[in-house]
């Protein structure tokens, strides 16, 4: 069979050429009012935010966690809505570089990336593996632990990386995925906060640790890495008008 690589080369500049980098249409709306309801909501020519920060922003547009960003705090806690669309369907790659793109365009959002050493936690599988369940699917934002009195409960559908994100709230230091699971897990974790009166009536749940190791074969150990940074050298509090 006959082989046209000048002709393959041109269809994939062509194709290169054709993917979006900047959204079709965008809204940007500062919010005075943090509290009430937000989300980030992803469809494919569409990325729907309410209220929500310029941080976690930044850490969607760059897929970070929040612990590899630094930045004045100050300005990454101002919360805004964001409507924009991209006309012609895109993945989710190409909708990350619009919203750098748009970032940079309405806050004049200026980076740079820095390897900064931390003292973090590795999450792992234990010997016995995981007592997880899989789950068909998962959310864009997974749930965030709910306090019952002495207890912490973290519950439902989400990846390793997104339970390492949770996890690094809680546990005072960043937490990375080393667990080499790929997908969605069913996750039902109840532990109790590092500040746990005991002097309440009631059964008091196992700490983080423990509970982790118990109910899903997991395991958080004590390292130390060089993280890459992303510093938000600036960005505005006032966006550019639509």
């Amino acid at each position: 069979m006959p082989k046209f690589p000048l002709l393959s080369l041109l269809i994939a500049a062509a194709a290169i050429a054709q993917t979006p980098t900047s959204f079709e249409a965008a809204s940007v709306k500062a919010l005075k009012d943090p509290f009430g309801p937000n989300h980030f909501t992803v469809l494919p020519n569409r990325l729907d935010v309410k209220n929500l920060s310029l941080g976690y922003l930044i850490e969607q547009a760059f897929d970070l966690p929040d612990f590899q960003i630094s930045g004045p705090g100050e300005v990454l806690r101002h919360t805004y809505d964001v409507l924009a669309t991209s006309g012609a369907p895109v993945a989710g790659p190409e909708m990350r570089v619009m919203l750098q793109n748009l970032l940079r365009e309405r806050f004049h959002l200026a980076t740079h990336w820095e390897e900064k050493p931390q003292a973090v936690f590795h999450l792992n599988v234990l010997p016995g593996g995981p007592k997880m369940k899989k789950a068909d699917f998962g959310y864009s934002m997974a749930n965030s632990p709910l306090r019952d009195g002495n207890s912490l409960q973290l519950n439902g559908p989400m990846s390793m990386r997104q339970l390492a994100e949770r996890l690094t709230r809680i546990a005072g230091k960043p937490v990375l995925d080393a667990t080499g699971l790929e997908g969605y897990f069913t996750i039902a974790l109840t532990f109790a906060p590092d500040d746990v009166d005991a002097s309440k009536e009631g059964v008091i749940p196992p700490l983080l640790p423990k509970a982790m190791e118990e109910q899903l074969g997991l395991k958080l150990a004590p390292a130390r890495e060089a993280i890459k940074t992303l510093i938000v050298d600036h960005a505005d509090t006032a966006p550019v008008e639509n």
